[in-house]
């Protein structure tokens, strides 16, 4: 399942990184031909519009799957854990109901728009569909949020909390050097003793 999610936000993700590009390339030739006065192109405010709202609507399930909507920082640090969660399953409770009025009027107005068979100036492109983003993407923004709060409600595994404190603590390894090089004090301290102590012989030796 995680494999199917991530694989359809990279597929998002990169359509409005294709769209993104198109739209700038079509107003930066625009521009040129604009001061230029060499050609036009008057479907340009059009399509850099029409890319725009896709963008948006399309971005709004990716920052849903990767948490990147606004959130009151505060709220974790002075409440518990146990707090935040049901605060974070209220929420995820509040958007899908405000998804849910979205989509039910965004459907009626691309529907109506449908029907009517209305398309756009310049491009010809049926408005009708343009509005059909906003269920859309209102759809995937509710499905994606909700996961991601219950993917944030499970605890990490014990394994995962045991490597990641080893990774953290790099004083473990620092008292061991220590001990270690305590523990060789003593050895060079006898061995300067035992040093003195074979000269004194031998010098006693000599007086004799």
């Amino acid at each position: 399942m995680k494999k199917f999610l991530d694989g359809f936000s990279k597929a998002i993700e990169v359509i409005c990184v294709i769209v993104m590009c198109l739209m700038v390339l079509v107003v930066f030739f625009a521009t040129i031909g604009r001061y230029s006065k060499l050609y036009a192109l008057p479907w340009s405010d059009e399509f850099a519009r029409y890319g725009m709202i896709t963008i948006v609507y399309l971005g709004l399930m990716l920052a849903s799957r990767q948490g990147g909507h606004f959130v009151v920082e505060i709220v974790p640090m002075i409440f518990p854990k146990s707090v935040v969660k049901v605060i974070s399953v209220l929420v995820a409770l509040l958007v899908d109901a405000f998804a849910v009025f979205l989509v039910k009027y965004g459907w009626a107005v691309s529907s109506k728009m449908l029907n009517q068979g209305k398309t756009s100036p310049m491009l010809e492109i049926p408005l009708g569909a343009m509005y059909l983003l906003i269920p859309i993407g209102i759809v995937l923004m509710a499905i994606f949020y909700t996961i991601h709060t219950f993917e944030g409600l499970k605890d990490p595994k014990p394994e995962e909390v045991s490597i990641s404190e080893d990774e953290e603590d790099p004083s473990s390894g620092s008292e061991e050097v220590t001990a270690s090089g305590s523990e060789e004090v003593p050895s060079s301290e006898s061995e300067e003793a035992s040093t003195a102590e074979s000269e004194e012989a031998s010098g006693s030796t000599d007086e004799t």
